[in-house]
This record gives structure tokens, C-alpha cells and sequence, in this order.
């Protein structure tokens, strides 16, 4: 893939960094629909302080970034602490939006532990 042009708004707003948001969280809650998970949805800011993740009814906490700046520890402490408020332990990832690439090419970062129990799961013999 050629190196994409940078995301620069002629007029940065919040209308437009928000929907640029809300519209990776459905992306990603189609690709939870494609895996089977018929009741995942946006959960949006219905959990207040007590954020619960951007994808709700999957069995994850899911994070959802469409940023130009990844702050990888960041995002993935926070999204460590949307698990705990969620009920999933460690079970979380966040999920950065490649810009002007399609939702398969998108970086998904889980952590460590995590990601040793999917490799475990996904290579057991």
C-alpha cells in the first residue's frame, strides 16, 4: 500500500473528529456481527465515568481509535481500565483505524497475557 496522504481537516471541529469515531465503532460492530456476535452494538456514553469500551455485547472490551496519533500505553491502559469496569479482567484490545484503509488492515493491540491465552487457543493441537 502506498504511503496514504495525512488526514488533515481544512477546518478541524469536533463534529467531524466525533463522526470519524462513531464510524469506525460501526465498522467495528460489523465486523462482531460478521464473527457471529448478532448483538453487538456502540455503546456510546451510555456508561458515563464508568466506561464500559466502545463495543458493547461482544465477549471482549473493545476500544476503538481513529486517531493520528497512537498513544499505544495509553489507549491500552485505558482500555485495561474499561475492562475492569466491564467485568472482562484482561480480555480487551484496542483497535486503531489505518487511515484510507479498509477495517481488515486495522491494528488490533491486546495485552500480553491476553494475547498468549488467544495464540494458545487458536495453535492448541
Amino acid at each position: 500500500m502506498a504511503n496514504p496522504k495525512p488526514r488533515k481537516l481544512s477546518k478541524p471541529n469536533g463534529a467531524a473528529v466525533k463522526a470519524r469515531g462513531r464510524n469506525w465503532e460501526n465498522d467495528l460492530v460489523k465486523v462482531f456481527h460478521d464473527l457471529g456476535y448478532e448483538e453487538a452494538k456502540r455503546n456510546g456514553a451510555i456508561y458515563g465515568s464508568h466506561d464500559r469500551g466502545d463495543i458493547g455485547n461482544v465477549p471482549l472490551t473493545v476500544q476503538a481509535k481513529a486517531v493520528d496519533r497512537i498513544q499505544l500505553w495509553k489507549h491500552l491502559d485505558d482500555a485495561l481500565a474499561q475492562a475492569h469496569n466491564n467485568g472482562t479482567g484482561s480480555d480487551t484490545c484496542v483497535v486503531y483505524k489505518r487511515h484510507q484503509a479498509a477495517t481488515g488492515e486495522a491494528a488490533w493491540v491486546f495485552p500480553g497475557n491476553f494475547a498468549m491465552r488467544l495464540l494458545d487457543a487458536y495453535y492448541a493441537e
